[in-house]
């Protein structure tokens, strides 16, 4: 795990920001990796993806299978991902991605958790 938080600090990724990226799910259609852009938080060595529902697919593809890939200095980086259940934890992600009202609305996520770098 510090081997690949340093690569990210080594690409001036600051803790805690956020950025948008490209993120890789599994979809549960067909088993075909799909991405999306999303607005990501990098907060102590971990990534976050949030959501205001549970109704798009890559945030179903998630709950189904969690392997997770996101872009990041012209690399690709995968982690296991898992649901966030704290409350507390959701309110201080989305203080940092957002800094208008939205910061205050109710959100759903995943802390990704970086096991390494694709080749």
């Amino acid at each position: 795990m510090i081997y690949y938080t340093y690569r990210i600090m080594h690409v001036d990724i600051k803790s805690p920001s956020t950025f948008i990226t490209k993120v890789y799910t599994t979809s549960i259609k067909d088993g075909k990796k799909k991405d999306i852009k999303l607005k990501v938080v990098y907060d102590d060595g971990k990534i976050y993806f949030t959501r205001r529902n549970k109704q798009s697919s890559w945030y179903k593809n998630l709950l189904k299978n969690d392997k997770a890939e996101f872009e990041l200095g012209g690399k690709i980086f995968y982690g296991t991902a898992k649901e966030m259940s704290d409350q507390n934890l959701i309110s201080h992600i989305s203080q940092i991605k957002y800094s208008n009202e939205k910061k205050d609305e109710p959100r759903y996520g995943f802390e990704i958790k970086i096991q390494g770098e694709s080749t």
